[in-house]
Formats: C-alpha cells, sequence, structure tokens
C-alpha cells in the first residue's frame, strides 16, 4: 500500500512539474508572438524551463521507485525470505514493513501459522492383505527461523513434494501390521504412530507436526457387504435368542403355576381330610337322631314310638349294616 502513495506521489510531481514549469510559460511565450508587438508578455525566464525539467525528472524517479516496490510489508504469522537476484538468503524478515533495494532485491512471505493440510486418500493392505482406504488430516506449521532453508530446498510448494509422499509411505509400511479388526480398534495407536514418525520426517525440513487426524478408514466394497451380512447374522442370532429365552421364562412360569396349583389341590386335600376326621369324631348318636328328626318333621305331623325304642331306625345299623341283613 505504502508503494501505491510513492507512485501517487510522484504523479503528482511529475504533472506539477511539468505544467507549472513547462507547459505554462512555453504557452505565455507563445501567445506573446501571437499577437504581435502591441501585447506585451514577459518571456519565460530559462531557469523556469529548467527547474520544470527537474522537477519533472524527479517525479519520475518516485514513480518508477514506487512501481518497484521498495517497501515490503510481512504481515502477521509470516516471514518474509529475501531474495537478491534469485539466490536465498539466511536471513528472514520478521512481520512488519521493511524497505528493500527494488529489482535487486524481492521477498517472498511463507505463513508460519498453524495449519491444516488434508491428505490424499491412500491405499494400503492390512495383514489379511484385505484393501484399507484411508485419509486424515495433519495439522502443522513451520518453524520462521529456518523458513528460508525450507524454501531454498523444496520452494512454497513442500506440501504435495513431502507431506504427501512422507504419509503415504508411513500408511503402507504400518497398516500391513495391523488385521482388519485391530485397523479399526486401534485407531489411536495408529495416529499417534503417524505422528511420532511423520515429526521424525519432517523435520529435517523445519516442518513441525501439532496433531494428526485419520478421518476415514473404508475398506473394499466386497468385504464392506462380507462385514453388513455378518452384522445382520448376528443380530438374526441375537433375535432368536431372544425369543427362546423368552418363551423358556414362559415355560417356567407355566410349570411354577402348575405346581403351585398341585400344592394348592394337594394342600385342599389335606385341610378337607382333616376337616371330615373332625366331623367324624364329632358325629355322636344323639346329634345323628337330631338331624334325622329334623329332616322329618316337615313331613310328619305325629310319630308313634315302640314302647322300649329310643328311635325309629337304628341308625348305626344304617350307617354301618351287618352282613347278614345284606340281600
Amino acid at each position: 500500500m505504502l508503494n501505491v502513495f510513492v507512485v501517487l506521489a510522484g504523479l503528482v510531481v511529475l504533472a506539477a512539474s511539468a505544467i507549472f514549469g513547462i507547459f505554462l510559460p512555453l504557452t505565455r511565450q507563445a501567445a506573446a508572438v501571437r499577437y504581435g508587438p502591441k501585447v506585451v508578455t514577459e518571456a519565460p525566464r530559462p531557469v523556469h524551463i529548467l527547474w520544470g525539467i527537474l522537477g519533472s525528472i524527479i517525479g519520475g524517479v518516485i514513480v518508477i521507485v514506487g512501481v518497484a516496490g521498495p517497501f515490503v510489508e510481512v504481515p502477521a504469522g509470516n516471514v518474509g525470505v529475501v531474495t537478491n537476484f534469485g539466490q536465498v538468503q539466511t536471513v528472514t524478515l520478521e512481520p512488519g514493513l521493511h524497505l528493500v533495494v527494488p529489482i535487486y532485491q524481492r521477498v517472498t512471505n511463507v505463513d508460519t501459522r498453524v495449519q491444516p493440510h488434508q491428505f490424499q486418500e491412500i491405499d494400503a493392505a492390512s495383514r489379511e492383505l484385505q484393501t484399507v482406504k484411508l485419509t486424515g488430516t495433519m495439522n502443522y506449521h513451520i518453524d520462521g527461523q529456518f523458513a528460508s532453508d525450507l524454501f531454498q530446498r523444496v520452494g512454497t510448494d513442500f506440501a504435495a513434494k513431502i507431506i504427501d509422499p512422507a504419509f503415504n509411505d508411513f500408511i503402507k509400511t504400518v497398516v500391513p501390521d495391523y488385521s482388519v479388526n485391530d485397523i479399526l480398534a486401534k485407531r489411536d495407536e495408529i495416529r499417534s504412530l503417524a505422528k511420532t514418525q511423520l515429526a521424525a520426517n519432517l523435520s529435517q525440513y523445519h516442518i513441525i507436526v501439532d496433531d494428526i487426524y485419520i478421518a476415514n478408514i473404508a475398506f473394499s466394497d466386497a468385504f464392506q457387504q462380507a462385514i453388513e451380512d455378518k452384522q445382520v447374522a448376528q443380530q438374526q442370532v441375537q433375535t432368536e435368542q431372544q425369543i427362546l429365552a423368552q418363551k423358556q421364562i414362559q415355560a417356567q412360569q407355566a410349570v411354577a403355576a402348575a405346581k403351585g396349583q398341585a400344592d394348592a389341590t394337594v394342600t385342599l386335600a389335606e385341610g378337607q381330610s382333616k376337616a371330615n376326621a373332625l366331623l367324624n369324631a364329632s358325629l355322636t348318636d344323639q346329634i345323628l337322631e337330631y338331624q334325622y328328626i329334623q329332616k322329618l318333621t316337615d313331613k310328619i305331623t305325629v310319630m308313634l314310638l315302640p314302647s322300649g325304642n329310643g328311635t325309629i331306625f337304628d341308625l348305626k345299623s344304617l350307617i354301618n349294616p351287618s352282613p347278614s341283613a345284606a340281600p
């Protein structure tokens, strides 16, 4: 932005010098010659024109300097790598405004803040030689003190040149040590190993690895379908086991109910037997005669009893007839 102001200032000096130092004095001289001797006009002094030419030259130089860009601003979170006619200098510029030699020196800003880098999808093989596809993201930043070395050795497109190949090589080297089930279960372990090994590999380029995330793990379509079929089968088995367990519970409940009913029947029978025994023990001759008479009183109004007999019939003989009385 400061270079733009320099260019504008040069244009102003150039225009003012050309108009007031050259163009207007020459115009006044031309007007005096045109209207003849009756018009008296002071001829311009050569020194005025000389100053105008000098001012125009200065203005032009200022414009050229401004266009060349002697002022360089390094934004916050960046360092400036200086090159002298293409030769990288070891000293880097800190954030701020700097003055460089136009044309001779150029400054390239290198971002030193933490940046994410999305890895390309990588095909690897598990221990069972099953195809595994992984994608991930790495957060990294550049050591600003050595940005010039990275710029000289790799350039600004270092992500595609060194980060992607390093991660690709790591994945294809480490993943075959794990089975398919372990790859999913030990995802954090693989991520930790990737961070450690990539950090060691990229440190030679002064790239610091902050963290690595495994974004996605996928398998071949056939293997993925096999996993889904297995899961469906397991769910069906679990459903059948639940149904069987429910039926077993119902059967146990039925057995328990039947046992309870049987126990209740036995208990009732025992109680009835005890009641009958107590009833038999309490049936005396007088009680039987009384009950018999009560049954007959609603039909017989007058009853004649033979002399010497206490009852009409021998109730005990009716209950327990003798063998001789049998027909």
